[in-house]
């Protein structure tokens, strides 16, 4: 079984040479990564005649394709119910999506036969932190696919946390970025989208991203009657399992130097703006494209959620998949969620920061926090 590990590579290693050099060219990368850079460089190098190949491959695809139905954007931040949600919808075979072996090698779909072997030696069987399992064909939020093509994705703030602010503001707000780099950015996102249709065989498209939640107005440019379902959760459980996640992840793929502080003080403030994005843009969406679910009603009643999706955003009859749903719910019975021994500091100083969505949503402290 492969553990959750340092790579040797990054995971820009999927990205075109030119979108790589624009990435690292935004932060300044430390010694001790000077390897894994030189690694991933020569990935990327050997990827290269492969990424001319892609683009002949999907280029008369792409210009003729066009949405069958209206693209359904999973909303919500990170460690909110996000996760187990997408990979829920992506059960209907109607269903498409970003697959784990697209987020990596977005560039390179037309050559899955030789980059699926190399990525299967490096990837781990599960997820930090959650132990969700991990294949290479199942579904993937798409940001990490963004960030090798876009050097203006939000997840380039990995490998450069300590440019976050500038990543976020990029991807989010397009701020400072030229009107050609605007129209490049929309371009970029779209063909990932179409290439993930393409790629799946699927008819309905369905996307989970995290970033999406602070995007809505962008993505209504580009998909004017999409569909959105925003799951939130309590807030105090979103921020200990994020500080959690982050902890996890961020060792297996930055390129500075970082520490755990600054990195709690950048999720409180990417909570806040991620959240105060949605409440400001979601009257953009149409009336009747938006749906709101709790996790924890999601959670404890999902057959009966996944339904209200399906009669009042998807429009379709549940009925005809039920059953694809009631076997995957029944295959993933007795998953055993984190439980967490704070000292209660530490919960007055999240209070301290997200009190205003705690009262907008109704939450407490929860039950699985043992404060000591």
């Amino acid at each position: 079984m492969n553990k959750f590990r340092l790579p040797p590579i990054s995971i820009l290693s999927g990205s075109t040479l030119i979108n790589f050099i624009r990435v690292l060219s935004q932060g300044r990368v430390a010694p001790k990564y000077y390897l894994k850079v030189l690694l991933t460089t020569l990935v990327i190098l050997i990827a290269t005649p492969f990424h001319w190949w892609e683009y002949f491959f999907f280029k008369r695809k792409l210009r003729k394709f066009q949405f069958i139905k209206e693209p359904v954007f999973i909303l919500g931040h990170w460690r909110s119910g996000t996760t187990l949600l997408h990979n829920t919808l992506c059960i209907d075979p109607a269903a498409g999506y970003v697959t784990t072996y697209q987020s990596v090698f977005p560039n390179n779909l037309a050559s899955k036969w030789l980059f699926k072997t190399f990525m299967k030696i490096n990837m781990p069987d599960k997820r930090p932190t959650d132990n969700i399992s991990l294949n290479i064909d199942a579904p993937q939020e798409d940001e990490f696919a963004f960030s090798n093509m876009q050097a203006h994705a939000y997840y380039n703030f990995f490998y450069f946390p300590h440019q976050y602010r500038t990543f976020y503001d990029h991807s989010v707000h397009h701020k400072n970025l030229s009107d050609v780099e605007i129209e490049k950015w929309f371009i970029s996102y779209d063909t990932l989208l179409k290439k993930a249709l393409l790629n799946t065989n699927g008819v309905r498209l369905i996307v989970k991203n995290p970033v999406n939640t602070a995007r809505i107005k962008h993505l209504l440019k580009l998909y004017p009657n999409a569909k959105f379902i925003y799951i939130y959760r309590n807030p105090i459980t979103v921020i200990l399992s994020t500080q959690l996640f982050f902890k996890e992840l961020f060792p297996t793929l930055i390129l500075q130097k970082t520490n755990e502080q600054f990195i709690e003080t950048m999720i409180f403030d990417v909570y806040s703006s991620l959240l105060n994005e949605y409440l400001m843009q979601k009257e953009l969406i149409p009336e009747g494209n938006l749906l709101e679910t709790r996790y924890e009603d999601f959670e404890q009643t999902p057959l009966r959620v996944i339904k209200n999706i399906y009669d009042t955003i998807l429009k379709e009859d549940f009925s005809e998949v039920k059953n694809h749903y009631h076997a995957y719910f029944e295959s993933i019975n007795g998953y055993v969620k984190n439980t967490y021994e704070i000292e209660e500091a530490t919960i007055d100083k999240i209070k301290k920061h997200i009190t205003r969505f705690l009262t907008l949503y109704g939450y407490d402290v929860p039950e699985e926090i043992i404060i000591k």
